[in-house]
């Protein structure tokens, strides 16, 4: 493989590198996509360093559908990814975890029918990029845990955990279409 496009990966310089992530994440059934994008493979003809690591094109869904938002408490959210694999055969396995807080009907309902659904999920970082987790055939599978916590401590509510393997962390940088509120 012709390496000839990696670039020097400097420090940040004098500019923000805030950790964490925002309050929410996106989320959609793989079933609800016409087309879920990619980014290219790498090429040493490639224009530009990193572009092998963004994902320019939209997503496209099937009418009527869009990415549902999800609340996450700040702070109680982490994305992890960890290399899998053997020598001859590495990948990704990638782990979020984030608090949704509550005993609504709409949030249950959610929780109790997302963990048998492989989806796409987008997760905006402190900065306000999308990290994608999730992709076609190797969706993210969400695994939440309800915790009803004590009258004098605790917090009440899902520890929503998501799963996934890719062969890379992406940015997503095209459109975002939401689902219609009915």
């Amino acid at each position: 493989m012709d390496l000839a496009k990696l670039k020097n990966l400097d420090g940040p310089a004098g500019e923000d590198n805030t950790p964490g992530l925002l309050g929410y994440v996106l989320f959609a059934p793989e079933a609800w996509f016409t087309t879920i994008a990619k980014a290219p493979k790498y090429s040493a003809a490639q224009a530009t360093a990193g572009t092998s690591a963004i994902i320019a094109t939209d997503h496209v869904f099937k009418d009527g559908y869009g990415f549902l938002k999800l609340y996450i408490t700040v702070d109680s959210n982490q994305l992890k990814a960890d290399i899998v694999g053997e020598r001859d055969g590495r990948g990704l396995k990638i782990n979020f975890e984030g608090f949704h807080p509550g005993n609504k009907p709409e949030s249950l309902e959610f929780l109790n029918l997302v963990k048998n659904i492989g989806g796409i999920m987008l997760v905006p970082d402190a900065d306000g990029e999308y990290i994608q987790v999730g992709a076609e055939g190797l969706p993210v599978e969400l695994l939440p845990s309800y915790d009803s916590g004590k009258l004098n401590s605790g917090r009440r509510g899902t520890m929503v955990k998501g799963e996934a393997y890719s062969t890379g962390l992406k940015l997503y940088r095209g459109n975002i279409d939401y689902k219609p509120v009915a």
